[in-house]
């Protein structure tokens, strides 16, 4: 008899791991979460390869006109190869402007595995602010993509984070409410705004202790 209830208590739905089991989607931003991206190296890249001052480069990377409409697919990556030529006098293909606006990533393999055996037994969805150029490199340079159930791109929904309409898009293309919902960012102000939609919203502490929080949710 005691042996059929010590059974009993470990299927009966209750602790911190059956509870967990809530959890039926995860989205994982890409952005120093499965990539490092660092501004800095393709400002040296530009300021290397165009000969110009760097605080003019700053300025064109940074300008609102430009980061804004190209994360919400409102600049066609043709149309920002046009501006930079025309800013700069570069006089490469468009090929090669690609290649130098994205080879500044760097893979972070352990969140990167953590997203591959999440997919074996949750929904997995990438949720990030990217652009078309970005992407596509992307998706041609690194495995993670394919392992993936969707993805909510600002460029491709023309909302951006921290836009809460931007989350509840995610959880309407994943089919999950936000209680069902975990979410991995960077950046504090995108993990506070996906809180307040509801969403299990966890700031990028690393990969080791990243791993320790999606086990104790029960997501891997």
């Amino acid at each position: 008899m005691k042996r059929l209830n010590k059974r009993k208590k470990k299927t009966n739905g209750h602790g911190p791991r059956a509870s967990a089991r809530r959890f039926r989607a995860v989205f994982f931003d890409i952005g120093n979460v499965l990539l490092h991206f660092e501004p800095g190296c393709i400002l040296k890249t530009f300021v290397r390869v165009l000969g110009k001052n760097p605080i003019k480069v700053l300025a064109f990377l940074k300008a609102k006109d430009l980061i804004d409409p190209i994360e919400r697919g409102l600049l066609p990556p043709k149309e920002l190869y046009r501006r930079f030529c025309e800013s700069f006098g570069y006089r490469g293909s468009f090929a090669t402007f690609k290649r130098l606006w994205s080879d500044h990533f760097t893979l972070e393999p352990s969140t990167a595995a953590m997203l591959k055996a999440a997919a074996k037994t949750h929904k997995v969805f990438l949720l990030s602010n990217t652009n078309e150029i970005h992407y596509d490199f992307i998706r041609k340079n690194y495995a993670f993509p394919r392992h993936i159930h969707g993805a909510i791109l600002s460029h491709e929904v023309g909302l951006r984070k921290p836009e809460p309409a931007i989350y509840k898009e995610a959880l309407r293309q994943a089919g999950v409410r936000a209680s069902e919902a975990v979410f991995i960012d960077d950046l504090p102000e995108n993990v506070e705004a996906a809180s307040k939609v509801g969403i299990h919203a966890i700031l990028y502490p690393g990969p080791k202790e990243l791993r320790r929080q999606l086990t104790e949710l029960g997501v891997l």
